[in-house]
């Protein structure tokens, strides 16, 4: 078979896999909170430099070991 016509494998598409991945290992869920509320969650993930994910698992944490 000619070289040139060989059929090619397709190309990775990093998109498409991390898409994939997030689907397959993780949940998405959101709040309605008071412009206030959001303000503070917003000032304490900037003051402790965490993400809004790890303020609400450091949450779920600290109530379960109440």
């Amino acid at each position: 078979m000619d070289e040139k016509y060989m059929e090619r494998p397709p190309k990775f598409n990093k998109s498409k896999y991390n898409t994939k991945y997030q689907k397959e290992h993780y949940a998405r869920f959101s709040a309605n909170l008071k412009p206030e509320e959001k303000q503070r969650v917003d000032d304490y993930c900037k003051k402790e430099g965490i993400s809004k994910s790890d303020f609400i698992r450091l949450a779920l944490e600290m109530f379960e070991n109440q």
